[in-house]
């Protein structure tokens, strides 16, 4: 398989390199633009500028598969567009949505594939994040993309809830969904803490899954013969996250099958975005 890699060149060389262990890459060709490639089976876009989603577009109708490594994109028309061109064109887009991508996830997606419920904690020291309204709404939407992907129903019912402790800079952020498959989730993000904390816990019928995502360790709790529940931990590396992704992605294209988070996905998590923004907005 031939893979090109576009945009920032030091970005590029650090993806060639976790692109190098897959057997099933002949190729690896480096370019600072989609529009430099030809004759390939792939392609990953590095491209954080404004009108990134345009290159994604361009390289979507010319039939290529894409692997969109970048902040997840919430603008709706123009993921409808790349949407239909990626129908059209008969094509795979991955989206880097790390949440739904991390080796621990994907470990335990496989482990409880119907979540009953999912809880998210996030604390953040102030000192360590932008004074940055754009990159608070980051930490959420995030989140609101694994629940989407992991939950996979339409969302009957959101309670949304931001503070803001001084004018420029949100504080916290709740969300409670309610989803039509009867999931429910919330979200739960504090960026005035005085520590870094990062906890997921899903439950099915008969299992609990608790992550710590900075650790990238997993407990997996279930119910013992004497009726007693055990736990299991497995631990996976955070630096594989990139790789496996990449391997994710073109065994993807390989199999014909859907990617690890696709432009449908990108798709439905913008317009809950919208849904919940307008509900802020509403109460602000």
């Amino acid at each position: 398989m031939k893979v090109g890699i576009a945009g920032d060149v030091t970005r590029g060389i650090a993806w060639e390199n976790h692109l190098r262990p897959h057997n099933i890459v002949d190729e690896v060709i480096l370019c600072r633009t989609i529009a430099e490639l030809n004759e390939i089976d792939a392609c990953i876009i590095l491209d954080n500028s404004n009108d990134n989603l345009d290159i994604l577009l361009e390289g979507v109708k010319r039939g290529i598969n894409c692997f969109f490594v970048a902040k997840q994109p919430t603008d709706i028309k123009k993921l409808e567009k790349i949407h239909r061109s990626a129908k059209e064109s008969n094509c795979q887009i991955q989206f880097a949505q790390w949440p739904s991508l991390a080796p621990a996830t994907r470990w335990m997606m496989d482990k409880i594939a119907k979540p009953s419920f999912i809880h998210i904690e996030r604390t953040i020291m102030r000192s360590q994040i932008n004074q940055s309204t754009d990159e608070f709404r980051s930490f959420w939407i995030d989140e609101l993309g694994l629940c989407l992907k992991w939950a996979n129903s339409g969302i009957h019912h959101i309670e949304a809830k931001q503070i803001s402790l001084t004018t420029e800079f949100p504080s916290i952020a709740h969300f409670f969904l309610r989803f039509d498959n009867g999931t429910t989730a919330s979200i739960n993000i504090y960026a005035a803490s005085n520590e870094n904390r990062h906890i997921r816990i899903v439950s099915g019928k008969t299992e609990i899954l608790e992550c710590n995502v900075p650790e990238q360790t997993v407990k997996f709790g279930r119910n013992s013969e004497k009726n007693r529940i055990y736990f299991e931990k497995q631990k996976f590396d955070p630096t594989k996250a990139a790789e496996k992704s990449a391997l994710l992605f073109l065994k993807s294209i390989q199999l014909n099958k859907e990617t690890g988070f696709t432009s449908y996905d990108a798709l439905q998590l913008a317009i809950q975005v919208e849904r919940i923004e307008s509900r802020l907005h509403q109460f602000s």
